[in-house]
C-alpha cells in the first residue's frame, strides 16, 4: 500500500483484516437483495454510502462498498450497451465526452503554451494516463448508476428516497451514540475502530472535549455530518421535531463545520427565498448570501478570535467554535487562507487555488482528471501531506465539489454540469424543487456526489415516462 494512506491503518492487524474485508461483504449483501427485489437501487447505494469508514486501504482509500456496487452497475450497463438494450440520450453522451475534452486541452496546453506541472520520478506518462483511470474508475461508474436510477425509474420515488434517508439517519445517529460510549466507558482504540470510528479522530488533543468526533459508519465526520444536515429538512417536513433535535445534537458532536454552513444554507434558501423561484435562480442567491455573511465575518474576524481565546476552555466554546477559530486564525499560520470570507482547508482546497491562482488559464480547462497529483509540492510547504507531494504519493479529492468540477474539469465543464443537474420536470412538487436546490448548494461545501446525482435524476424524470437514457 502507499505509504500516503499508512497513516489510516488501524495498528491492529485483525481489526484491519476485519475493516478491509467489509466493503465486498457489504457490497455482496446490497447487490443480492437488489437483484431479489428486496430493495430499490436508490436503497442499495445509500447503504453502501453510510458503510464508508470501512475500505480496503490495502488498496486505496476510495475502494469501498460504494465502489464495488458501483463497479457492478457499470460492468451491468456497459454489457447492456454493447448488447443493443440500453441507449445513451444526447445531453448525457456530451456529459460522457466533458473529461476527455478537458484531457486534449490539458495536453495541448502543457505541449504548446506552458507546463506548470511537477513529475515525481519522471511521471510524465502518468499524468497523461491517470484522467483515464478516473475514467474508467468514478466518472463511467457514477454515469451507469445514473443510468440504472433512469431504468428503474418507474419504481422509485422522491418518498421513498425521503424514507431511506429518515431510517439510514435513526441508525446511524444510534451508532454514534453506541461509539460514543464504548470509547468514553473502554478507552480502547481498537474496539473503537472496530466500530467505525478512526484513530485520528479519537485524539483528546485535537476532537473537542469529548475527545473524538462521531461519524456512525460514513468515511469521515463531515460527511456523516453532511449526510445529517441532509437529512434534516425530511424530518422537519413530516414535523419530526424530536427527530430533528437529536440529528441537529449527533450533528454538533461530529464537530464539523460543515455541518453548521450546511445548515445555514437551508435556512437562507427555505426561510429568505420565494417559493415560486427556479431551482438555479434560489442555488445562485443562497450561494450569494452565505458568501455576504462570510465576509462579514471575515471582517469581524478579530474580535470573534479575541472572544473564542477568551472562553477557549469552556467545553461549549470547544464543541462550536474551536475549529472555526482554527480556520480563520491566520497569526499561527502566517498564510491567508480566507477566499471570498470562506476559510479554506490549508491542507486540500487552498494550495490548489494558489496553484490556480499562478496558472488561471487553466481555469478554462482544469488541470485534467485525478492530476492534482501532479501540482508541483511547493503549494504543500508546512502541511503535513508535503513529504507525500514530493514522493508523488496521493491527490486532492477536495471537499468543496463544485469548486472540485472547476479545479479539474474546467469553467466551461462546470457550466454544463451546472445546467444539467439543475434541471426539474414540469410537475417537481414544491419541497422536492427546493430540496434540489438545498442539495446543489451543499455539494458547493461537502463531498455529497451521490445524493446529487439521485436528487437531480428524481427531479429531472418526475412523472416522465423512460425508455432510455
Amino acid at each position: 500500500m502507499e505509504t500516503g494512506y499508512s497513516n489510516l491503518q488501524s495498528s491492529n492487524f485483525f481489526v484491519e483484516c476485519f475493516r478491509e474485508s467489509m466493503p465486498l461483504i457489504i457490497a455482496a449483501i446490497l447487490l443480492y437483495l437488489y437483484y431479489n427485489k428486496r430493495i430499490s437501487i436508490i436503497d442499495a447505494l445509500l447503504y453502501a454510502f453510510a458503510s464508508e469508514a470501512y475500505t480496503m486501504l490495502a488498496i486505496g482509500p476510495t475502494f469501498t462498498a460504494t465502489f464495488f456496487v458501483g463497479m457492478f452497475i457499470f460492468l451491468e450497463q456497459a454489457h447492456q450497451l454493447f448488447t443493443g438494450k440500453q441507449f445513451i440520450r444526447r445531453e448525457y453522451l456530451f456529459l460522457l465526452l466533458l473529461p476527455l475534452i478537458s484531457n486534449i486541452t490539458v495536453f495541448l496546453i502543457t505541449q504548446l503554451y506552458k507546463d506548470p506541472f511537477s513529475y515525481p520520478d519522471g511521471k510524465l506518462f502518468v499524468f497523461y494516463t491517470k484522467p483515464l483511470y478516473f475514467y474508467l474508475k468514478t466518472y463511467l461508474p457514477w454515469f451507469a448508476i445514473g443510468a440504472r436510477i433512469v431504468q428503474d425509474r418507474q419504481q422509485l420515488s422522491f418518498g421513498q428516497f425521503a424514507a431511506t434517508i429518515r431510517k439510514i439517519a435513526g441508525i446511524s445517529c444510534i451508532i454514534a451514540l453506541i461509539q460514543i460510549s464504548v470509547q468514553l466507558i473502554f478507552r480502547n482504540v481498537a474496539l473503537s475502530e472496530l466500530l467505525g470510528l478512526q484513530s485520528r479522530y479519537l485524539m483528546q488533543e485535537i476532537n473537542g472535549p469529548l475527545g473524538l468526533r462521531v461519524q456512525a459508519l460514513f468515511g469521515e465526520p463531515k460527511i456523516f455530518s453532511a449526510f445529517l444536515s441532509l437529512a434534516i429538512p425530511l424530518f422537519i417536513k413530516d414535523r419530526n421535531y424530536k427527530a430533528t433535535a437529536i440529528m441537529m445534537v449527533v450533528g454538533i458532536l461530529t464537530s464539523s463545520q460543515t455541518f453548521w454552513v450546511n445548515i445555514l444554507g437551508g435556512g437562507l434558501l427555505y426561510l429568505c427565498l420565494p417559493k415560486l423561484m427556479s431551482v438555479r435562480w434560489k442555488v445562485l442567491s443562497t450561494l450569494g448570501m452565505i458568501v455576504v455573511l462570510f465576509l462579514g465575518v471575515a471582517a469581524s474576524k478579530e474580535y470573534f478570535l479575541k472572544h473564542y481565546m477568551a472562553n477557549r476552555n469552556q467545553p461549549v466554546y470547544q464543541m462550536l467554535f474551536e475549529r472555526s477559530a482554527y480556520r480563520y486564525d491566520t497569526e499561527i499560520w502566517g498564510k491567508n487562507n480566507i477566499i471570498l470570507g470562506i476559510p479554506l482547508q490549508r491542507d486540500m482546497e487552498l494550495p490548489v487555488v494558489d496553484f490556480l491562482r499562478d496558472e488561471p488559464y487553466l481555469l478554462i480547462s482544469g488541470y485534467g482528471a485525478g492530476n492534482s497529483t501532479f501540482i508541483p509540492s511547493s503549494y504543500f510547504f508546512g502541511q503535513l501531506s508535503y513529504q507525500s507531494r514530493i514522493e508523488g504519493v496521493g491527490g486532492r479529492n477536495l471537499n468543496m465539489r463544485w469548486f472540485f468540477i472547476l479545479a479539474e474539469f474546467g469553467a466551461v465543464s462546470l457550466f454544463f454540469f451546472f445546467l444539467i443537474l439543475t434541471r426539474t420536470g414540469p410537475d417537481v412538487p414544491p419541497f422536492q424543487r427546493n430540496y434540489l436546490a438545498y442539495v446543489v448548494v451543499c455539494f458547493f461545501f461537502s463531498q455529497i456526489d451521490l445524493f446529487l446525482i439521485i436528487v437531480a435524476l428524481l427531479c429531472a424524470y418526475n412523472n416522465e415516462s423512460v425508455n432510455e437514457k
